[in-house]
């Protein structure tokens, strides 16, 4: 039992305690001495004497048998000691023999909760309120299960007698009304993913005054729009409804979406899973009037939805981002459709089939909100580059690309890790709204600068500039706004994330990750300058906040569990690092920082230490992790105040780390007369500040090293299998090379080479300097700061100690627990010899005649949890788009 329930259970049980200085509400009478035990019972029952207390409980039943107020002490005693079951039945029968007795239904409001019962535990509660209305321990309980239970009832709300418009397109933007008539509405919008850490995507924040204040927060950014993907709380809708009122000049515009997954075997006409996302729809339209109760169900938010919101929607965007071999082969299946003329859309002839469902399903949504409320607004589905209906010549289907590397002579690509980019498209000019439809019909795209490669690669893009400079993702906007010329082109989600991790390169430095927060914002605010001026009517950055749970491509395969990556904050994984809003590992009142408080670094936990070191030499080794990093710190003796002893002395420090069992890894320093019995995974060269690299022994390397590009061509090859730590000693080490963007033939023939960047190089600097740097010197107290990112050290998961090593490659990628981490720290010295070896001027632990021992090494093993802690900061972008937003 925790200390949560205990403390609930003894507010519940106070009620009983009063109990015992009332008249029995037995029906039969009982001896004298029944009561004085009873009374005795809850006396001990308050010293926390639960044996006492169970025995006089007892007791007093087996001398009265209609004794209820015996049998609710004893029910009592049962659940401080765990028995709920026995606890639950002594409840259940006093409220079935006895129903005015409002400790027993306090009692059974426990023992239902704890059994998983929340349906019972409601029930409960509301009697038991109605027999104790002032217990504040039961309304707490019944505010968990069931936030809306003492709202007033859900009144149904008519159906207005005119249609109501409450926004439309004309031409290529939005109108809303104004004061007199209608007036454009450019969209200056937020992504509301919600997911705080530690949280899966459907856990969403229960309370009105978190989302209240991240609307205070967003206003005085100058956003304008949010944009939902799914359905939030009821508490949600109620902070927008008191936020609009209080603030009808500037209010929240809302763009909704109704998620879905593919459907099975990729039939998107199957009845089943199509009966359900209009389930949904239906749902959505009903929640923003305010007039449903959604049954709280596995993944999915519910309660009361009363707040009517419906006057500030926007439009809606329906479904997720499709996959091509999923419309690829519906379309295959229906490939001659009859158009599709409905109500509100219609498609032209020769519409192929997935555009038509498209058309079909938002026309549904539409006719339902009529039908219902009498009111209409814009509708669009969710596209992508990947499904966009342009042709683009670099982007060679499988099939083409196969074709060419036969011609050349090239290996086949082996299982390369993407999809076909332009095999197939969906088309939103193909449908259009009927004259029923004063609302319209947009197109919304998530667009990014840096995928897929043809934004990279084809030649106009290529050529292209915006009034600030050479843009490919203008170049591209462009072509996808004259495609869509007459409609509102809405770029729904766009931006680039602040993580150390990079998962694609883009020819302007726009990449898919591996950017400061200072050049986040910079490239944040340049792409939504470019958004408007490419002709769109608005754009909806992406995102509110960082969250924890969210994959990527590079590194979703070594994040094992993958239920929980929520539980820690995986900095080389882009996806979890595109909010606005910061959530950071820790305590930020305690973790270190670069270039910080030193005192912070001094407080990492004592690891090694020699305090007969002299100047120059390691003198003490201090060790910390968080649920992102790492961190080391490294006190050089008689260093206080003097220069890092870098390249520039011709020195460097070496930390080696062994991740997973002594008796496994490299033994052998490279080039230094350094070797030993402990086996190491990493190892990290800190000499020159600008060429400072983590190096990782080359059998338990992840990625495929930087020697598999031949001529340009990677030939398919990514991954390296098994990743497994073995023993060495031939103080080989290899870089921490990745693959980022992978050999291809575009159509026409032309041959684009492999690219990848280095994943180990270590960037000197503050943090204040750069959110990406990774180690630092603070030369008053001679002292190297390290912070070295899970993801960099095959740590899979952190929260549970769990590691990348795998014996054989049987498929899946083998993890083990790790027994702890072995940190070895050297200062090496060139020599001036023909070897131009290192020489070892001091390490830690001492070398025995150059030999490091592993009873030396103690094994350090950091703290579990189930529970993250973070803290939370408004990134640079907050500020940059506000400026830019505010000018607008």
């Amino acid at each position: 039992m925790g200390p949560n329930l205990h403390s609930l259970l003894a507010a519940v049980a106070g009620f009983a305690l009063l109990a015992a200085g009332r008249p029995t509400r037995s029906p039969g009478p009982c001896p004298p001495e029944a009561a004085e035990l009873v009374a005795a019972a809850w006396r001990a029952y308050r010293t926390d004497s639960i044996p006492v207390a169970a025995e006089r409980f007892a007791r007093a039943d087996r001398l009265c048998e209609d004794n209820f107020d015996a049998k609710v002490g004893l029910g009592y005693t049962h659940l401080r000691s765990d028995r709920v079951a026995a606890a639950d039945s002594l409840f259940t029968l006093v409220t079935t023999r006895a129903p005015a007795n409002g400790d027993a239904w306090d009692g059974l409001v426990l023992t239902r909760w704890r059994r998983g019962d929340p349906a019972g535990a409601r029930a409960a509660a509301l009697t038991a309120l109605e027999l104790h209305p002032d217990n504040a321990a039961t309304k707490e309980i019944l505010a968990r299960i069931d936030p809306d239970w003492n709202r007033p009832p859900l009144g149904r709300r008519s159906r207005l007698t005119r249609l109501r418009v409450d926004a439309r397109t004309r031409g290529d933007y939005f109108e809303v009304p104004g004061l007199v008539g209608w007036k454009r509405f450019y969209v200056n919008g937020v992504n509301l993913g919600v997911a705080l850490p530690g949280k899966f995507p459907s856990e969403f924040p229960p309370d009105s005054l978190t989302y209240a204040g991240w609307l205070d927060t967003l206003s005085a950014m100058h956003a304008n729009t949010l944009r939902l993907y799914t359905i939030l709380p009821p508490s949600f809708y109620r902070a927008v409804l008191a936020w609009n009122r209080a603030h009808p000049a500037r209010p929240f515009w809302l763009i909704h979406g109704v998620w879905t997954e593919l459907p099975p075997e990729h039939d998107f006409n199957d009845p089943s899973w199509r009966d359900e996302f209009r389930q949904e729809m239906r749902r959505v339209v009903d929640l923003l009037h305010g007039s449903i109760e959604i049954p709280v169900r596995p993944g999915h938010a519910g309660g009361r939805y009363d707040a009517d919101v419906s006057r500030w929607v926007l439009g809606y965007i329906i479904g997720r981002e499709w996959e091509p071999y999923a419309v690829k082969e519906f379309d295959a299946r229906h490939p001659s459709p009859a158009p599709y003329r409905g109500r509100y859309l219609s498609t032209r002839p020769g519409a192929a089939a997935t555009d038509i469902w498209m058309a079909e399903q938002c026309d549904y949504l539409l006719g339902y909100e009529v039908d219902t409320w009498n009111t209409i607004r814009p509708i669009a589905y969710t596209n992508w580059p990947t499904l966009d209906p342009l042709t683009h010549i670099t982007e060679a289907t499988g099939k083409e690309e196969s074709e060419w590397r036969r011609k050349v002579g090239r290996p086949l690509p082996r299982d390369p890790v993407e999809y076909e980019n332009d095999a197939i498209g969906l088309d939103a000019m193909v449908i259009r709204a009927t004259a029923a439809n004063p609302a319209g019909w947009f197109a919304s795209y998530h667009a990014y600068p840096y995928y897929p490669d043809f934004l990279l690669y084809d030649p106009a893009y290529n050529q292209a500039s915006s009034s600030e400079g050479r843009s490919n993702y203008f170049g591209y906007l462009v072509d996808l706004k004259r495609h869509h010329a007459g409609i509102p082109l809405l770029l729904s989600e766009y931006g680039v994330p602040s993580s150390r991790g990079l998962a694609h390169l883009q020819p302007q430095g726009w990449h898919h990750g591996g950017h400061d927060e200072m050049a986040m914002a910079a490239i944040d605010a340049r792409l939504t300058r470019e958004i408007r001026e490419a002709g769109a009517a608005g754009g909806i950055i992406f995102a509110w906040i960082d969250e924890w749970f969210k994959k990527n491509w590079i590194v979703i395969d070594y994040e094992i569990p993958l239920e929980n990556t929520r539980q820690w904050h995986n900095v080389m994984d882009a996806e979890q690092n595109y909010g606005i809003l910061g959530m950071y590992a820790g305590d930020g009142a305690t973790t270190p920082v670069l270039g910080g408080d030193i005192a912070r670094w001094r407080a990492l936990a004592p690891y090694l230490a020699d305090s007969t070191a002299t100047a120059g030499q390691p003198g003490r080794v201090g060790i910390g992790a968080d649920e992102s990093y790492l961190y080391l710190s490294v006190e050089l003796a008689g260093f206080a105040g003097r220069p890092f002893p870098g390249a520039t002395q011709g020195q460097q420090v070496a930390i080696a780390l062994d991740t997973y069992r002594a008796d496994l890894g490299q033994v052998s320093l490279p080039g230094a007369a350094l070797s030993g019995n402990v086996g190491f995974e990493f190892l990290a060269l800190l000499g020159d500040t600008a060429a400072s690299n983590l190096l990782v022994t080359p059998d338990y390397n992840p990625y495929a090293s930087a020697d598999v590009i031949v001529d340009g061509d990677d030939y398919g090859k990514f991954r390296h299998r098994p990743i497994v730590t073995r023993p060495r000693s031939d103080g080989r080490f290899d870089s921490l090379f990745v693959i980022t963007n992978r050999a291809r033939f575009t159509r026409d023939g032309r041959f684009i080479g492999a690219k990848g960047v280095n994943r180990g190089h270590l960037r000197y600097g503050t943090e204040a300097g750069s959110t990406l740097s990774d180690w630092y010197y603070d030369q008053a107290t001679g002292t190297i700061e390290l912070r070295l990112a899970w993801g960099l050290l095959n740590v899979s998961d952190p929260s549970t100690r769990t590691v990348l090593y795998e014996e054989r490659d049987d498929g899946d990628i083998g993890t083990a627990t790790t027994d702890g981490i072995r940190v070895g720290v050297a200062v090496l010295g060139r020599q001036r010899t023909p070897t131009d070896a290192w020489s070892v001027i001091g390490s830690l632990p001492k070398a025995e005649q150059g030999t490091w021992q592993r009873r030396r090494f103690p094994t350090w093993l950091w703290p579990a949890w189930t529970t993250p802690k973070h803290h939370q900061r408004l990134k640079p972008v907050y500020d940059s788009l506000k400026a830019l937003w505010g000018e607008w």
